[in-house]
């Protein structure tokens, strides 16, 4: 038979499990609120208490109690992570970087040679802006995992964002030499990186790097483009959509469309509206194309064209509909 302190933990409990299921997480919050004081040793009652706060929108509630989980993770001697990860999560989301960059050196400082938390210490400091701080821990991690291709990856995108580009390219290059049929892939990876950090003719010569490894991928001839347009090659970007339509016709359409819309973002509103009349030709039928060439007919001050476009796209969407 039961004893009545276990009834009332059972009745507490049925009506906090009750209440969640019925969306009413702060009256769930507050019954778990009462086992966690009345069952201190209970762990599962304070998790379940957060996710009550967390569901019901009372984040910092919710962090609270994250943040005690975490700090009894820190005393085992086996590290379980899972408090820490919702904490870094939930200031990742909420753009509490500094916050962030305070539990990932806690848990480094616990379990100093276990590179994911390492890794996870390396991203909070890029998020936060701290370059150089990042470029020194992904450096340790290649010396704590030598054979391991992606972490090399990761120091040289840590050296781009610290403005090292020529020391990201050897990184890289040792992440080449560690798995060479991927080449082509993290190539394109280092100067995706390159490009979001405006050394674009740097990019140029990785994407072409990438395609003489690999010819004829049209993504990466595709990015190339885009690359192309944003340094006013637009012969050049010409020339590597039409190798990428070659190389796989059947999404030719999408090709022609991404490089219109490239050249609409870098202001080519002309060269835009004819990549986006081939699109059309590809596929008539789709509006978005119309609505896109619709934009850059206003920007070159042509209404009757700009509203000839959405007609055309209206007219698609109701026979959709219809």
């Amino acid at each position: 038979m039961s004893s009545k302190p276990d009834s009332e933990k059972e009745i507490l409990l049925t009506s906090a499990e009750q209440m969640m299921e019925a969306g009413r997480y702060a009256e769930a919050a507050v019954l778990y609120g009462r086992l966690v004081e009345q069952y201190p040793g209970e762990e599962s009652f304070l998790l379940a208490q957060a996710w009550a706060f967390h569901d019901s929108g009372s984040r910092e509630e919710a962090i609270c109690c994250f943040e005690t989980l975490f700090a009894a993770e820190l005393k085992l001697k086996v590290f379980t992570g899972f408090a820490f990860d919702e904490l870094v999560r939930l200031y990742r989301d909420g753009r509490q970087y500094d916050r962030l960059v305070a539990i990932c050196r806690q848990a480094v400082e616990a379990q100093p040679d276990e590179y994911p938390l390492l890794r996870e210490l390396g991203n909070a400091f890029l998020v936060a802006g701290m370059t150089s701080e990042a470029v020194e821990v992904f450096e340790k991690i290649t010396r704590l995992e030598p054979d391991a291709p992606e972490l090399f990856c990761l120091y040289g995108d840590a050296l781009v964002a610290d403005g090292k580009y020529d020391a990201a390219e050897a990184a890289y290059g040792e992440a080449v030499a560690l798995d060479p049929e991927a080449a082509a892939h993290f190539y394109q990876r280092l100067a995706n990186a390159l490009a979001e950090s405006g050394a674009l003719d740097r990019a140029e010569i990785l994407l072409s790097r990438s395609l003489a490894t690999c010819p004829g991928d049209p993504l990466c001839l595709i990015r190339l483009a885009e690359v192309q347009v944003k340094q006013q090659h637009l012969f050049e970007a010409r020339h590597s959509v039409e190798a990428a339509v070659a190389c796989n016709p059947r999404f030719g359409a999408s090709y022609y469309n991404r490089l219109a819309r490239a050249l609409a973002d870098a202001g080519c509103h002309f060269d835009a509206v004819e990549m986006f009349d081939r699109a059309i030709a590809l596929e008539e039928n789709n509006a978005f194309f119309y609505l896109y060439q619709a934009e850059s007919y206003e920007k070159l001050n042509l209404p009757e064209q700009a509203e000839e476009a959405r007609r055309k796209a209206k007219g698609l969407s109701a026979g959709n509909r219809a």
